[in-house]
């Protein structure tokens, strides 16, 4: 009899296993990280996050914040609860000096960075208060060696008609400052399919063909589909775009964002 009952035994065994290690994984936590911005350095830096290093060879994030370019970082962290506050810091690995710190957020899944470290520091945003009654989009570029003002507009062309349309965003904007306006969707640029076959222009000031950055149309405009304008009775938002010209076209990095906004 005792050679029959050992299977049964066995069977408790294992489901006594599965229901432990089925608690470890209900027991972990998941955090998303998102970092988005620029780093303005000479040298690439570090995300680390407690005693987890993000470098060249990882997979689940873009590796290493390279110099001065645009920040896309993107990882899924885990950790156990009860082990300790998890801390996020961005640090030169060449000097081992810390740039960033920030502990993991005590609740929620989502950790989102606002990242923008120029001259050699953390530029802090600022941003206006939400206003229920329209949306506000901020603009900073960031165009060295030039402080000839521009003009930031919202232009569309009817492929059916031929119909050009522009909007004007801000005009006289200078480069190194954050310009905030008020925008609800305007006529002409209203339903999604206009909005997303539109255009944002940086032309030089009071003019409308003559390109802002270096000269160049590519380097001077952006599609605003990935920009995530307001659309058709959106209100309330904040939405502030750091901009740069990369030498082959005009990048850019949305802050403070809507992650779940198509």
């Amino acid at each position: 009899m005792k050679y029959q009952k050992l299977p049964v035994f066995f069977l408790y065994l294992f489901f006594a296993c599965a229901a432990c290690n089925k608690d470890e994984i209900i027991a972990e936590k998941a955090v998303h990280v998102v970092i988005n911005g620029y780093n303005g350095s000479d040298d690439k830096l570090q995300v680390n996050i407690d005693t987890t290093r993000y470098e060249e060879t990882s997979s689940n994030a873009k590796s290493l914040l390279q110099p001065a370019s645009l920040v896309g970082f993107n990882a899924v962290y885990t950790y156990r609860p009860g082990s300790g506050e998890q801390v996020l810091t961005i640090k030169n690995p060449l000097t081992d000096s810390i740039v960033y710190s920030s502990p993991l957020p005590a609740s929620g899944t989502k950790m989102l960075i606002n990242f923008l470290y120029i001259d050699g520091k953390i530029q802090e945003l600022h941003p206006p208060a939400a206003n229920a009654s329209t949306n506000k989009l901020g603009f900073y570029v960031r165009y060295q060696g030039n402080e000839a003002p521009f003009d930031i507009s919202l232009y569309r062309r009817d492929a059916a008609t031929g119909m050009e349309y522009r909007h004007y965003l801000a005009k006289n904007v200078r480069p190194g400052n954050w310009i905030y306006i008020d925008y609800v969707p305007v006529e002409n640029f209203i339903n999604k399919n206009d909005v997303n076959n539109s255009t944002v222009y940086f032309t030089k000031a009071g003019t409308v063909d003559q390109w802002a950055f270096l000269d160049d149309e590519t380097q001077s405009k952006l599609s605003v589909q990935g920009l995530g304008f307001p659309k058709e009775d959106e209100k309330g938002l904040v939405q502030p775009y750091f901009i740069i010209p990369r030498g082959w076209e005009l990048g850019f990095s949305r802050l403070f964002f809507y992650p779940d906004k198509k």
